[in-house]
C-alpha cells in the first residue's frame, strides 16, 4: 500500500488553515492530530478502499443452543461479503447470505445454513486511531500506547531539523512494555500507516475543523468542499481509470 507521512498532512493543514508550520507547540499538534485523526476514520470507512480490504478464510462451528453455523472474524473488522470459495481465483466462488451478531464480547458471522464448512471473507482492516504525543525518552512505554517520532531526522520534532527529510508518523507498542529510551523504529513498535490516498482530504478536512472551532464557519466551508472534491478524485481514480466496480475481481475465471 502506498503510505503518506503524518507530517505531511499535518503541515498541509497547519498552511492551509493559515497557521505556522515551523511553530508548533503540543496544543495545537494535539488540536490538528485529533482533527486529522477524526477525519481519517470518517473516509476509512466511507467506501470498499482497494487498499484497505482483504480476503481471509474461514471454517465454521455450530452453536450448541442455536444450531446455527457461524464463525469468528478477525477482531475489529468489517465483514463486506462471504463467498464459499476464493473468489479470486475461481468464477464458481458463491456469495453466500450471512448475518453479522454481536454477542457483546465477540462478533460472530452467522451463515444461513451449514452446507459450506469453509469459506472466504472479505473484510475492511480495522481503523486506529491518533492518539499519541510526542514521543519522550525519559518516560517508559506500555502495550499499545503511542508515540510520535521523526525517523527522518532521528529526533523528536514537530517541526523539519535542517538539512533532513522530515517523517514524521504515529507508533504504537505492539510489545509488553519497554524501557525509557527505546526508539519508536526499534522492535516492538510498529508505525502506523496511513494510505495515501486520504492525504489530501484528511488535509483539507482538518484544516476546515479547525477554522469551524475558531468561528470561522463560512471559510470553513469552503475548505470543507475542496476537501470533498479531494476524495471524489480518489473514487474517480478507482471507478474511472482502474475500472473498479465490484469488490472482487476475477483473475483465473477458468479453473
Amino acid at each position: 500500500m502506498r503510505t503518506i507521512d503524518f507530517s505531511e498532512i499535518l503541515f498541509n493543514a497547519l498552511q492551509y488553515s493559515g497557521n505556522d508550520r515551523h511553530n508548533i507547540n503540543s496544543e495545537t499538534f494535539a488540536q490538528f492530530r485529533d482533527f486529522i485523526s477524526a477525519r481519517m476514520r470518517e473516509v476509512w470507512e466511507m467506501e470498499e478502499w482497494p487498499e484497505l480490504c482483504r480476503l481471509a478464510e474461514f471454517t465454521t462451528v455450530i452453536d450448541p443452543v442455536t444450531n446455527v453455523p457461524y464463525f469468528t472474524p478477525l477482531a475489529n473488522v468489517d465483514v463486506l461479503g462471504v463467498w464459499n470459495k476464493n473468489p479470486q481465483t475461481t468464477s464458481r466462488a458463491v456469495e453466500l447470505n450471512y448475518q453479522v451478531y454481536d454477542t457483546g464480547t465477540s462478533t460472530r458471522i452467522v451463515l444461513d445454513n451449514n452446507v459450506h464448512s469453509t469459506g472466504w471473507y472479505y473484510y475492511r482492516t480495522a481503523f486506529r486511531p491518533l492518539l499519541g504525543d510526542l514521543w519522550d525518552a525519559s518516560i517508559p512505554y506500555y502495550q499499545n500506547a503511542q508515540a510520535y517520532y521523526d525517523a527522518g531526522s532521528g529526533s523528536a520534532s514537530y517541526t523539519p531539523v535542517a538539512g533532513r527529510p522530515h517523517t514524521g508518523n504515529f507508533y504504537y507498542l505492539t510489545s509488553t512494555s519497554v524501557a525509557a529510551g527505546i526508539l519508536p523504529t526499534a522492535s516492538g513498535w510498529t508505525k502506523i500507516n496511513i494510505p495515501y490516498i486520504f492525504g489530501n482530504y484528511c488535509a483539507w478536512g482538518a484544516a476546515a475543523n479547525w477554522l469551524v472551532s475558531e468561528g470561522q464557519l463560512q471559510e470553513a466551508a469552503g475548505l470543507d468542499g475542496k476537501a470533498q472534491s479531494m476524495i471524489q478524485i480518489e473514487l474517480d481514480k478507482i471507478l474511472k481509470q482502474q475500472n473498479q466496480t465490484s469488490k472482487i475481481k476475477f483473475f483465473n475465471p477458468y479453473r
